[in-house]
C-alpha cells in the first residue's frame, strides 16, 4: 500500500533565518498552488460503497467495471475525428440558415412593415439559429425585438411574448449572466399573473424554474473553493468587518429565493386543490431541502461539505449558540409541518400506495435524526414499523426497510459530500476507480458511526483519503436498525468503498 508524503515547508525554506521569515509570510498569505490542488482533489473524491462478507472479504454485489472513455466504431477506429467533422459541417449549415432567415426578415419588413405580427415567429427562429451558433448577444437582440413587436400588436401581458423571453433566459444563462436570466424569469411570473391571475397554475412552470435556478446558483457557489478574506479595518467598506459579502454568503440569497418560490408554487397548487398531483409532493421535498440548508447556514459557510459535524464551540458566544438553536428549531418545525402535509396528501389519496406512506414516515424520522431529535425519530420509525404489519407487507420487504444489510446514510434530502449525487454523476454511470478501502464500523442504536477499523486497501490510497472516508462516515447519522421485537440495536458492518475523483484528475 502506497502512501503520499507531504514535505514540510521547513525542508524547502532552508536554514538561513533571513530567508525563513519573508518566505513564511509569503506562504501564509499566498498558499502554494500544489497544496491547494491537493485539498481540492480530496474534496472531489467520490466514494462508492459495496458490502463485503465478514471474514471472506467477498463483495456483495460486484462493483462496476471501468467505462471505456472513447467509443469505437465498427472498424475499431475512434469516432472523435468524425464527430469533429460533423460539428464543422453543422456550423456551416447554421451560418447559411442565419443568412436565409435574415433575407426572409428583410423581405417581410418591406412587404408588411417593421411591426408585422408575422415577424414574431420568424425572429424567434432567427434568434434560435444565433443561439445554435453561440452568438448569444445577437440572439438576445433578436428576441427583444420579437418581444417588442408582440407587445405592440397584442398588449403588455399577452402570452405571445413568452417564447421570446424564455429564449432570452437561455442565452443569458449560456453567457453566465445569471442576474439578467433571473430578472427575465421573474418577469415571466409577473406576466403570467397579470394575464391569468394570482392563483392560476399557468405561472407554475416559471415559478418552479425560478426556484430551481436559485438552487443551482446556491450549489454552484458552494462547490467553489473558499476564498481567503482579509479585513484591515472596520471602516473600509460595507459589513461589520469592513468587507462585502463573500460569494458563499451571497449564495444564501439565492437559496432564500428558491425557498420562497417553492413555497409560492406549493400555495398555488393548494389554492387550486391539486392535492394529489405528484408535482406537489416533489415541490414539498424541494422546499424541505431549502429549510434544511438554511438551518445550517453558518456551519455551511464555515465548511460546505461537513457542516453537520461542526462543533458547537465554533459558534462563539452563548448568545450566538442560542440564536443558532432557535433558528434551527424554526426550520426544524417548518419541516415537521411540511411532513404533516405530505402525510395528509398520501393518506387521503385513493390512488396512493402503501410504500409511499411508509417511506414518508421513514423520511419524517430521518428529518428528526438530522436535527438531533433522536427520540422523535425513533417514534416515527416505530410508527412506520407498526404500519407495515397492519398492511400485511411481506417479511422480506420489512427486513430490507428496517434491517438493511447496508445501513442508510443520511441525509437523503440533499447531496452528501463525496458522493455521485454531489457531483451530478448518474447512479448507473460506470467509473474508473483509483482503488478501494475496506473498512469496518459500528452504527449505534442512535445512528452514530463509530469504532472504525481499516481492514484492507488497494490502489492509490493515502492517509488523507482514509481520513476523508472516516470523516464522511462520521459526518451525518445513519438510520438506526429496528429489530423484530421493536428495539433499536447497534449494527456492525464491513464495507468496501471504491474511490475515484469527480473530474478524473489524480
Amino acid at each position: 500500500m502506497t502512501r503520499s508524503r507531504i514535505l514540510s515547508k521547513q525542508e524547502h525554506i532552508g536554514s538561513n533565518l533571513h530567508l525563513v521569515v519573508p518566505t513564511l509570510l509569503l506562504w501564509l498569505t499566498f498558499p502554494m498552488p500544489a497544496w491547494t490542488q491537493t485539498a481540492s482533489q480530496i474534496d472531489r473524491l467520490v466514494f462508492d460503497p459495496v458490502l463485503i462478507e465478514p471474514d471472506t472479504g467477498r463483495e456483495m454485489p460486484a462493483y462496476r467495471l471501468p467505462l471505456q472513455l472513447l467509443p469505437l466504431d465498427e472498424d475499431g477506429q475512434n469516432d472523435q475525428a468524425n464527430a469533429t467533422d460533423q460539428d464543422e459541417r453543422g456550423a456551416l449549415e447554421v451560418l447559411r440558415s442565419i443568412d436565409a432567415y435574415l433575407e426572409a426578415v428583410t423581405a417581410l419588413e418591406v412587404e408588411s412593415g417593421p411591426f408585422s405580427p408575422e415577424l414574431i415567429e420568424l425572429l424567434i427562429d432567427l434568434g434560435s439559429q444565433y443561439q445554435q451558433a453561440g452568438e448569444h448577444e445577437e440572439a438576445i437582440e433578436i428576441f427583444q425585438r420579437a418581444e417588442h413587436i408582440s407587445r405592440v400588436n397584442n398588449g403588455l401581458y399577452h402570452p405571445d411574448q413568452y417564447a421570446s423571453i424564455e429564449k432570452m433566459v437561455d442565452s443569458y444563462m449560456a453567457m453566465g449572466d445569471v442576474a439578467s436570466a433571473n430578472d427575465k424569469q421573474r418577469y415571466l411570473v409577473y406576466l403570467n399573473r397579470q394575464h391569468h391571475g394570482d392563483t392560476s397554475t399557468d405561472a407554475l412552470p416559471y415559478v418552479v424554474n425560478l426556484a430551481d435556478t436559485g438552487m443551482a446558483q446556491f450549489n454552484q457557489a458552494m462547490s467553489m473553493p473558499r476564498q481567503p478574506v482579509f479585513s484591515f479595518s472596520s471602516g473600509m467598506g460595507p459589513g461589520p468587518s469592513g468587507r462585502g459579502p463573500t460569494p458563499r454568503e451571497m449564495a444564501f440569497g439565492s437559496l432564500y429565493m428558491a425557498q420562497q418560490n417553492y413555497q409560492r408554487a406549493i400555495a398555488t397548487m393548494l389554492d387550486n386543490r391539486q392535492y394529489f398531483d405528484p408535482v406537489l409532493l416533489d415541490l414539498e421535498y424541494r422546499f424541505l431541502e431549502t429549510l434544511f440548508l438554511q438551518a445550517y447556514r453558518q456551519a455551511i459557510l464555515n465548511d460546505p461539505d461537513y457542516y453537520l459535524s461542526e462543533r458547537s464551540a465554533t459558534t462563539g458566544s452563548l448568545l450566538k449558540k442560542d440564536y443558532a438553536s432557535r433558528f434551527a428549531s424554526y426550520n426544524y418545525n417548518s419541516g415537521k409541518n411540511t411532513f404533516e402535509r405530505i402525510l395528509i396528501y398520501i393518506r387521503n389519496n385513493p390512488e396512493a400506495r402503501v410504500y409511499q406512506l411508509i417511506n414518508a414516515l421513514m423520511e419524517y424520522g430521518d428529518w428528526c435524526m438530522l436535527f438531533g431529535r433522536t427520540q422523535s425519530a425513533m417514534r416515527k420509525y416505530r410508527e412506520a414499523y407498526e404500519l407495515v404489519h397492519e398492511m400485511g407487507v411481506e417479511e422480506a420487504s420489512i427486513e430490507q426497510l428496517f434491517r438493511p444489510a447496508m445501513p442508510v446514510h443520511l441525509p437523503l434530502i440533499t447531496a452528501k459530500p463525496n458522493t455521485r449525487e454531489k457531483f451530478g454523476i448518474h447512479q448507473e454511470a460506470e467509473l474508473e476507480y483509483e482503488g478501494f478501502i475496506d473498512i469496518a464500523f459500528t452504527v449505534s442504536k442512535y445512528g452514530k458511526a463509530k469504532s472504525f477499523e481499516t481492514l484492507d486497501t488497494s490502489g492509490n490510497v493515502t492517509r488523507q483519503i482514509e481520513r476523508r472516508l472516516v470523516r464522511y462516515l462520521r459526518n451525518s447519522p445513519f438510520r438506526p436498525r429496528l429489530e423484530a421485537d421493536n428495539r433499536f440495536e447497534s449494527q456492525r458492518v464491513e464495507v468496501r468503498y471504491y474511490f475515484t475523483y469527480a473530474d478524473g484528475v489524480i
